[in-house]
């Protein structure tokens, strides 16, 4: 069993990223939805992040939802994000993201593009191992695709408990059967649930998809299922506790998938699972209850019906009837829907439930006989519910038989129903003779009489008992109008198809029934039967077509026909009616309703469309050959109907009647005027018959009449529920009004909106379409701010005169608000009514801003708000005047430019700021003269404001003030004939003064279109002027007015460097004018005016100097043509102003270095050519100081040059030898030293091009007036120049060579000799040596070898790198012999009486010669090169003994230098030297010399350790020459002195070395053994003098290699007896040395050396008891070491 160590450990290794294990990772990179592993294990996240944005990108194109995944998981930056370096708290929030774009595409997965898009997730996020439930949630609805076992074979290792399932299919790369999942939903309260959420999740994000909905409804539908049955096995109270969980775990997520709106699907799903719940689990009443009421209270017009079916079942499982409250309003809500449900199911439960929770709905009719029938199926006494619907046993039987078919037998039917209609027309009422069903007091008895209809019209003859009701008196139709208004009534109000058709259809039969005498007037009831006309059903305009055309033909012929019920059929209301004679109401209907009845069968629109259009007369009505009705008629006609609609009781009656007569235009005047007028002022008063009713009144008043405007008035003004509608139709009148009313309107409405809380009144009043006369009057008509003060009493006036001239009067505050209220409303109707097209308000405007200035005072309030309206109008109303054609018709004299600024001036709102601004603009390009002489306070305005801002917003206002201000003030400047910099200067100071505070990204635009705006040919330098000399110490300016010059042409930029240099000039004159003006020079003392003249000296300077302006102008002078003649016009004025400048202050400290700056920025400024040409004059009647800036200037031009440019070689070329010419010892030092720098960079760059040239020039500055000169700096510069013509002139430069180089040493000697440690001339005269070394190297004779390198070493001192050069140089391009004999030659010079550096710098040369040289050539110059060896090694005993310097790394790198050699060389030339250096070492110094020769045995075993080191084995014989002399020192050295000791340990390591590397048994000969053996084990006695690390790291070491070296057991024994006899040594340091010595061979020999162990025991036994620990303790570490080897105690062998 694992330890808990070893499960934490497995724990960890499967949590493990494997950040360290390259084949882990890339096994994870390989998981691919697309590619094979070998393939995906290949490709870069570059080329995955490619194929995969294509399919993002289409599928953005699909759903636009996709798109702001874009800015994270699809991001460029996403290709570096490694979710093992995220922290926790990112890679929460890129799960969240991950997860929400898996929810979103989970519906596309079958598209490419989708596979694409989430194969990035998977390479780059790794979500299949970090998102794993979540992206097996998303592929789960397609299990059966080829794409599920794809995802399966990505997964991880470890699935979540969650999804353990399905493991066996991963296995097998196999897509799981459905049963298994349903099985995992009902077994897995993990997945259950989890699928669930990710579901519930999807659908509130609104990404779901049918498919993921489907499958979750059907898998929880079957897991419910399967639950409930699991849950049924057991005790009671175990079935009961499995029940409880259950649902505890099944409800929650059923409620919150039903409050989830917008997704049906998901709607009929829950649905559906709570049917099955409710209808196999054993609910309470309870829960069952809160099942229904989450139902009800999500549904909506979408899923009424299926949560009505859900209710109904689940009413059924009820134990008690009933249902909730909640549920019970829910149900009424729902129109029709219950009607609806009761047709395709039966839902007696839910009925009777809905009438227990809901009596009022027993008052419906049509619900009552459902509610009946139900209470009948359920067996449901209804009495408990009303008494009076106790129902006889017979009638229920009639409820019973209304369930039954209606193709049952007619006999059989009849029979019931005799039985069963009769006691219930029994109980009906009676009905007086005089009574009208139309009438308002007769509701109750129509309803009884309309339901017993109602119940009747399932059969015909049922219905036709009820219409022959004698208590109705159909036979009576003449006198009485019980009958046909009982009928009318019916088709109007009940909400039966067939009942209504029944009623047309009795109608109709009893008026045929009647006899032609008399005649009948039906007018009455005509109205009813246009009303039943424009019915919602054909079959009832079909029935009331035939009534009309009957009612037609019981007129007669017209002359004796009576109108019937005239007086009574509205009962009291009846007197109102207006009648139409019989021939005119027969005339009607003839004209205007019998030639449309078929189109009103067949749209019910026709009869009010048409009948609209005949009472208007208008063309083209249905009737075409019926000769138009008379005007008088037409007028009586819509009065009869308008009086009709008044009357009825009906509201449907009513509708239809008034949007009749809404149509009837002029037609209707005297109905609105008679009838409706009045009937409007009563219907204020009573309650509101329903929205449309009130619109349908009220529609009827039009804009025609001031009665009726006055009327709608006093509505809208009352406090009623016709308020608001009557403010709506007078908005649609508005239009229709004339002038005069839509002004009294339009004041209505305000004073309606200021003095009442009415929101409609004041959105009315919004959304009028004023003309420009109301809009006018209401800017006019505002309250003037003078007449709202209190006037003071005459005391108090002079009061007020004496002792204050400014103050205020007291003023009504209430008042002052009211008028400020009632301003800023006017404003806000001015501003939405696009006051652009309104140009007459300009003088109210400006009236009203001039009143605002006084309303601030007034209120101490700066009206932030008010003046932002104002602004806005103004400025709009100005820009109409200028596109607009009315601008002529306006008097500009209104216009108060002073008001505006002073609107600028007093607010603090950045808005109105800005809109008084383009306020001021607009005016300005419209009416310049009138604004001009107030504008220069805005500009100063602007500087600390507006300019400051960064909003793009401000920057518009700008360049619109700018834009629009500048030019005509421009151009009346001009006018004028003032200057126009100095016109405009305080204009040009305020945008400079606000230079710092504009924002980065504005300035240069801004700046631009200023001097854009003002003229760059006028303005360009005064900006450029006034910017640098008010910010001297910002680095931002000069770059920023060198781009500023930028934007404009050639010719601009130089004319506006001409101004500024002439306004330098004028700063410079005692008496200044443009100066004083722009830059302020006449507020300055002579110092400031000095050191700002300086100021802009550099800066000019500088902007001459800026590559951009350079190009600019080399390539206009390129382009050549006309404009060149001006340009070099330019050009030259500059020259000569800069010349003259240069001049005049050639005597001011201050200014002379800025002017002369000024001029070599001007000599570089045009193209070389051109340059050369303008300068020739120049270095003949300048300065000294003119000419060394050409030069400079000169320079810098070569140097800038391409050399591919034929046409600059040549002219460089040619300039040549005229610096020569001036290399005269009669030119200053300057001069000759700027035209020699210069002379050095054209041979430099183009010198091999003319060889002679650089000749010539190379003669002079050999001459005396250069090289020659006594000038260290004129030296040094001609030293530069000729290294750089050895160069170019190679063989050429021999005949000066001699000469040269001798001068050159000669004065590296001079430096020497003056101690200098480094000077600019070693530099230089070393890089003419090593130019010489590298182009003609055969001329480098010994002797000036031999000098240079002992100057070389001699200034080595300073670490001279031109010295590490010319050796460097020296070793690779001199001849071998010829550089050997030199440095043997110059050896004691160097290296014996120099510098440590000095050595050095000589090893190093030496050390790359013999790299360089070629093995052949070394060997034939052997002899030099070991004479130099022999005396390196001997400087170990030279330098050590005179010096205090650490020659350690001389030490080492000789004997590095002496390996190299040996690899160059072969054995037949260098053994002999190995012998020579074994004799120079032990007989080269006399015996009375022991410190030098002990010295030089060091400097031979130090290299022959190096030697046996490194060669190895191939050197191994070289020991023999070395035999005797190690043998000698290792008996006689005493090793007293550090120097003996160091000697001791060199050799030592090379005699370890020498042993450790033979191969060749050279050490198991007799003779070579028995030499060193005994010498060598006698160090073991130096153990008590020796540090103890000497023994340990070289004496046992090499006793060990040796014993090693010489295998043979003879000389093994001779060893071991000689070392046993040190373990008896009296020095305990010698005992330990020598078992330590035991100990080491025992390990490295192991058994060949333990063969002498019966040898050993004795020695070992005795080595345990001796009287030094520490000996014991090395014995016993010894014997373990043996016991180790052997195997074998030696416990009783030492007893």
């Amino acid at each position: 069993m694992a330890t808990a160590l070893q499960q934490q450990l497995a724990a960890i290794a499967a949590n493990s990223t494997h950040q360290l294990d390259l084949k882990a990772q890339k096994t994870r990179h390989s998981k691919s939805l697309l590619f094979e592993s070998r393939d995906a294990a290949s490709q870069s996240f570059d080329t995955i992040y490619q194929i995969c944005i294509e399919g993002f990108e289409e599928l953005c194109m699909l759903d636009i939802r996709f798109a702001g995944f874009g800015r994270n998981l699809f991001s460029e930056q996403s290709k570096n994000e490694d979710r093992t370096q995220m922290t926790a708290a990112e890679n929460a929030e890129l799960d969240k993201t991950a997860e929400s774009f898996l929810g979103l595409i989970s519906g596309r997965l079958l598209l490419k593009p989708a596979m694409k898009a989430v194969e990035w997730l998977v390479r780059r996020f790794r979500v299949q191992e970090y998102n794993t439930e979540a992206i097996l949630l998303t592929f789960l609805p397609y299990h059966t695709s080829h794409i599920f076992p794809t995802l399966l074979s990505i997964l991880p290792e470890q699935l979540p408990a969650t999804f353990r399932f399905l493991h066996p299919y991963v296995a097998a790369l196999q897509s799981p059967p459905r049963h298994a999942i349903l099985t995992a939903a009902i077994t897995n309260q993990g997945f259950f649930s989890a699928f669930s959420q990710y579901v519930l999740g999807v659908a509130r994000a609104k990404f779901h998809s049918a498919m993921l909905l489907g499958l979750w409804a059907s898998i929880t539908a079957q897991a419910v299922n399967g639950m409930i049955d699991t849950t049924r096995s057991g005790r009671d109270t175990v079935r009961k506790q499995r029940e409880e969980d259950l649902l505890l775990r099944v409800l929650p997520i059923l409620q919150s998938a039903l409050s989830i709106k917008g997704v049906p699907e998901l709607y009929l799903g829950a649905c559906m699972i709570l049917t099955i719940l409710a209808t196999k689990a054993s609910l309470h009443d309870k829960v069952l209850d809160a099942m229904m009421e989450a139902i009800a209270g999500a549904w909506t017009l979408q899923t009424v019906d299926d949560g009505l079916t859900c209710l109904s079942v689940l009413a059924e499982e009820k134990e008690q009837l009933g249902v909730p409250k909640a549920v019970a309003k829910a149900i009424q809500a729902s129109d029709g829907s219950l009607q609806r449900l009761i047709q395709r199911h039966q839902a007696d439960g839910l009925v009777l439930g809905l009438a227990m929770a809901a009596p009022e709905l027993l008052e419906q009719a049509d619900l009552l006989l459902l509610i009946q029938h139900a209470a009948k199926r359920k067996n449901f006494d209804l009495s408990r519910l009303s008494g009076r619907l106790a129902l006889p046993a017979a009638q229920m039987e009639v409820a019973q038989e209304e369930e039954e078919p209606e193709s049952m037998d007619i006999d059989e039917q009849a029979a019931d129903e005799v039985d069963t209609l009769g006691p219930l027309l029994d109980a009906l009422p009676a009905v007086s003779g005089k009574t009208s069903f139309l009438g308002p007091d007769q509701d109750e008895l129509f309803e009884q009489y309309l339901s017993a209809l109602q119940m009747a019209c399932s059969s015909a003859k049922n219905a036709h008992r009820v219409l022959d009701l004698p208590a109705l008196r159909p036979k009576e139709i003449a006198h009485s109008a019980v009958y046909l208004t009982f009928m009318a009534r019916v088709w109007l109000c009940s909400h039966q198809i067939s009942a209504r058709t029944a009623a047309l259809d009795a109608a109709c039969s009893a008026l045929v029934d009647h006899k032609r005498a008399p005649a009948l007037d039906l007018q009455t009831l005509l109205p009813a039967v246009v009303v039943a006309l424009s019915d919602s059903s054909q079959k009832v305009r079909r029935s009331a077509a035939s009534l009309c055309k009957l009612m037609h033909q019981s007129y007669g012929d017209g002359k004796a026909a009576q109108v019937w019920c005239a007086k009574s059929i509205y009962g009291e209301r009846s007197s109102s009616i207006h009648h139409l004679s019989s021939q005119d109401a027969n005339r009607f209907v003839a004209s205007a309703l019998l030639p449309i009845l078929d189109d009103c069968v067949l749209d019910r629109e026709v009869v009010s469309r048409a009948l609209a259009e005949a009472i208007k007369g208008a063309e083209g009505s249905a009737n075409k050959d019926a000769k138009p009705m008379k005007q008088s008629l037409r007028a009586d006609i819509a009065t009869y109907l308008a009086s009709h609609a008044v009357a009825t009781s009906s509201t449907a009656m009513q509708l239809c009647l008034l949007t009749m007569v809404n149509k009837v235009g002029k037609a209707g005047a005297d109905a609105r005027k008679k009838v409706l007028t009045p009937f409007i002022r009563d219907y204020s008063k009573q309650d509101s018959r329903g929205q449309d009713v009130d619109r349908a009144v009220l529609r009827t008043m039009s804009s025609r009449t001031g009665e009726e405007l006055d009327v709608l008035r006093s509505v809208a003004e009352s406090n009623t529920h016709l308020a608001s509608v009557a403010l709506e139709r007078l908005r649609s009148l508005f239009s229709a009004m004339t002038e005069a009313s839509q002004v009294a309107t339009a004041d209505f409405m305000l004073q309606l909106a200021l003095r009442s809380s009415q929101s409609d009144a004041l959105e009315t009043l919004r959304t009028l379409p004023y003309t420009t006369p109301v809009l006018v009057h209401l800017v006019n008509d505002l309250p003037e701010a003078s007449s709202l003060q209190d006037q003071p009493s005459s005391a108090k006036k002079r009061r007020m005169s004496v002792n204050s001239t400014s103050g205020t009067r007291k003023a009504d505050s209430a008042a002052i608000n009211a008028a400020v209220q009632r301003v800023t409303l006017v404003l806000e109707l001015v501003e939405g009514s696009k006051p652009e097209k309104h140009v007459q308000l300009l003088e109210g405007l400006f009236h009203l801003l001039g009143e605002l200035h006084i309303y601030k005072a007034m209120l101490d309030s700066q009206l932030v708000y008010l003046q932002g309206l104002l602004m806005s109008c103004l400025l709009a109303v100005v820009n109409g005047l200028k596109t607009g054609t009315a601008s002529s018709e306006i008097d500009r004299s209104v216009i108060r430019a002073d008001l505006i600024v002073e609107t600028v001036r007093t607010t603090s709102s950045t808005q109105v700021h800005n809109t008084a601004l383009l306020l001021i603009s607009s005016l300005a390009s419209w009416a310049p003269d009138l604004v001009l002489h107030s504008v220069m306070p805005l500009f100063t305005f602007m500087s600390t404001t507006l300019l400051r801002q960064g909003d793009d917003f401000s920057a518009h206002v700008t360049d619109q003030t700018v834009s629009r201000i500048v030019p005509p003030l421009a151009a009346s400047l001009k006018k004028r004939g003032k200057d126009l910099v100095s016109g405009a200067s305080e204009l040009l100071l305020s945008f400079t003064a606000a230079f710092e505070h504009i924002p980065l990204h504005r300035r240069s635009g801004l700046f631009r279109h200023l001097v854009q705006t003002l003229g760059p040919e006028e303005s360009l330098f005064a900006v450029m002027a006034m910017l640098v000399e008010r910010y001297p110490d910002d680095d931002r300016v000069r770059p920023f007015v060198s781009e500023l010059m930028s934007h404009f042409n050639v010719e601009v930029q130089l004319r506006a460097l001409k101004q500024y240099l002439d306004l330098v000039f004028d700063g410079l004159k005692a008496k200044r004018t443009l100066s004083d003006t722009i830059l302020a020079f006449g507020e300055k003392d002579s110092e400031q005016i000095e050191e700002s003249i300086d100021n802009l000296l550099q800066a000019l300077a500088t902007l001459m100097q800026a590559p951009a302006l350079r190009k600019r102008v080399a390539k206009f002078f390129a382009q050549g043509g006309a404009t060149i003649d001006m340009l070099q016009g330019i050009y030259a004025q500059l020259l000569e102003q800069a010349m003259r400048l240069n001049r005049d202050l050639v005597n001011n400290d201050e200014l002379r270095d800025s002017a002369a700056e000024l001029l070599a920025s001007l000599l570089r400024l045009t193209p070389t050519k051109d340059f050369i040409e303008s300068s020739a004059q120049l270095m003949q009647t300048g300065s000294d100081e003119t000419r060394q800036q050409v030069f400079h200037a000169l320079e810098a031009r070569v140097l800038e040059a391409k050399r591919g440019d034929a046409e600059l070689q040549q002219t460089f070329l040619e300039v040549l030898p005229n610096c020569g010419v001036f290399v005269q010892a009669e030119q200053p030092v300057g001069v000759r030293h700027a035209a020699i720098t210069c002379m050095d960079q054209i041979v430099e760059k183009y010198g091999k091009r003319d060889r002679d040239a650089v000749l010539q020039a190379a003669q002079a500055v050999a001459g005396n007036a250069a090289l020659g000169s006594e000038d260290g700096g004129l030296r040094v510069i001609s030293i530069l120049c000729l290294a750089s013509m050895v160069e170019v002139l190679g063989g050429m430069f021999i005949p000066i060579l001699p000469q040269v180089l001798g001068k050159v040493l000669e004065y590296l000697e001079g430096e020497v000799g003056a101690g200098k440690a480094k000077d600019k001339l070693q530099d230089a005269a070393f890089g003419f040596t090593s130019a010489v070394l590298d182009h003609l190297p055969w001329m480098y004779s010994d002797d000036y070898l031999d000098s240079t390198l002992e100057l070389a070493g001699k200034l080595q001192q300073g670490d001279n790198h031109a010295a590490k050069q010319f050796c460097s140089l020296a070793a690779t391009n001199i001849s071998a012999s010829t550089l050997l004999t030199s440095l043997d030659r110059t050896f004691a010079t160097i290296v014996d009486d120099g510098h440590q550096a000095a050595a050095e710098q000589y090893l190093d040369t030496l050390s790359l010669a013999i790299k360089k040289h070629k093995k052949m050539t070394l060997i034939e110059n052997s002899a030099a090169l070991f004479g130099i060896l022999l005396k390196a090694f001997d400087l170990r005993r030279t330098k050590t003994t005179t010096d205090d310097q650490d020659y350690t790394t001389i030490f080492t790198k000789i004997d590095t230098i002496a390996l190299e050699t040996v690899l160059k060389l072969d054995d037949k030339t260098f053994r002999p030297f190995f012998i020579r250096l074994v004799d120079w070492s032990s007989t080269g110094l006399p015996k009375k010399d022991p410190p030098g020769r002990l010295l030089r045995a060091t400097s031979l075993y130090s290299f022959a350790h190096r030697f046996f080191d490194q060669l190895q084995s191939i050197v191994t014989s070289y020991a023999s020459y070395i035999l005797e002399d190690a043998a000698s020192l290792l008996t006689t050295l005493p090793a007293q002195t550090d120097s003996e000791r160091n000697l001791l340990d060199v050799l030592l390591q090379a005699l370890t070395s020498n042993f450790t590397n033979d191969q060749d048994d050279f050490w198991q000969s007799p003779a070579h053994f028995t030499t060193i053996a005994s010498p060598l084990l006698i160090q073991l006695e130096k153990a008590q003098t020796l540090p103890s690390p000497t023994i340990t790291t070289h004496v046992i070491p090499a006793i060990t290699a040796l014993a090693a070296a010489a295998s043979s057991p003879d000389h093994h024994k001779n060893m071991n007896t000689s070392i046993m006899a040190y373990m008896r040594h009296a020095s305990p340091e010698v005992r330990l040395a020598a078992v330590k010595c035991e100990r080491a061979i025992s390990e490295r020999l192991g058994l060949d050396w333990l063969s002498l162990l019966p040898e050993m025991l004795p020695f070992i036994s005795e080595a345990q008891e001796d009287d030094s620990e520490e000996v014991e303790r090395e014995v016993l570490r010894w014997v373990r070491q043996v016991e180790g080897v052997t195997g074998e105690s030696l416990e009783g062998m030492l007893q």
